[in-house]
């Protein structure tokens, strides 16, 4: 059965087919990077490119595929205008992350969470996207420092443009990934400060895919053992304070041994109990009466068992004579 729905359609879908068939790529479910290719590849006024990215979307949508007409990369093939501000956003956002505290303790948790927010923020996607990701959507593209992002939408290669402004989307992505690490496996605020000094810590694995990537921190920078997920509207405001140059403060905590630590005062003396010499003759004397009232009561115990086992012996005789 054709996933197309009428001629139009039809004619769209056979040059898209024809083309991955030339370029060996797959067709349905199609990568988006393939679908920019096939624009590349295929020159077309604006509104021609979208009518095409509206038929691949619809026959993906169609058969329960993503669509890869809605990544970031197609859109900006197809409005110049949007793709310019993002660019711009970039920069921004990479100017911003490169300001941020890499040492003390909270500041440096909060930064290498909001550098995360900031670097998917460069990269394209709305607060409501970056809220829903987990840890097992994100992973780093090879050695090219871009990270490969996994969405509702598919996907796609992000960060070349951060990586462009000398920010690598990939160490940021690192860095806060050891951060929920040690917070899954090793849920203590010593450990996460062990990890923020650089102190060797117990080996750890990878979080579970689904857990949440960005999670609210106290203010002593530890998340909760079952961390809920940022909200879009908390996302949005950690962008848009950073990017107004108005975000949140995090006093640092000064390190235990750099602490002023008030003197004690003085315990009181406490004098020394002194029992009465006679204490330990009155309890011997308690404990002689006790041996004397208990003589002989393991004899009486004995004649007591002995008594109940004689009457048991009695009933079962009567028992037996009403019985014949």
């Amino acid at each position: 059965m054709s996933p197309t729905s009428n001629a139009t359609e039809s004619a769209l879908w056979e040059l898209f087919t024809d083309w991955c068939l030339a370029m060996g790529e797959q067709t349905l479910p199609a990568e988006p990077m393939t679908l920019a290719r096939f624009l590349a590849d295929n020159p077309a006024g604006t509104e021609t490119q979208r009518r095409r990215v509206g038929i691949v979307n619809a026959i993906h949508r169609r058969v329960g595929h993503p669509q890869p007409g809605r990544s970031e990369t197609v859109r900006d093939l197809l409005d110049v205008r949007r793709r310019d501000r993002r660019q711009q956003h970039a920069l921004d956002t990479a100017a911003v992350i490169e300001q941020l505290p890499e040492t003390g303790w909270p500041t440096a948790v909060f930064a290498r969470r909001d550098a995360m927010i900031l670097v998917l923020s460069g990269s394209g996607l709305s607060a409501a996207a970056i809220a829903g990701l987990r840890t097992g959507d994100i992973r780093a593209e090879g050695e090219s420092e871009l990270l490969e992002i996994t969405t509702s939408d598919g996907t796609f290669t992000a960060g070349a443009e951060l990586l462009g402004a000398g920010i690598s989307p990939a160490a940021v992505w690192r860095s806060w990934d050891m951060v929920r690490r040690v917070q899954h496996f090793l849920p203590s605020t010593r450990r996460v400060v062990q990890l923020i000094e650089g102190k060797p810590l117990p080996p750890v694995g990878p979080a579970p895919d689904d857990a949440p990537l960005l999670v609210a921190l106290d203010r002593w920078g530890a998340a909760e053992i079952r961390p809920d997920p940022l909200s879009a509207p908390a996302v949005s405001g950690i962008i848009s304070d950073h990017l107004q140059g108005n975000p949140t403060a995090h006093k640092p905590v000064r390190k235990a041994d750099e602490l002023t630590v008030p003197e004690k005062e003085p315990e009181p003396e406490i004098e020394p109990v002194v029992l009465d010499q006679g204490v330990i003759s009155r309890g011997l004397a308690a404990r002689r009466r006790d041996i004397d009232l208990l003589d002989g009561i393991n004899d009486q115990l004995d004649e007591v068992e002995a008594r109940a086992d004689a009457l048991l012996e009695e009933m079962l005789k009567l028992l037996e004579e009403q019985g014949d």
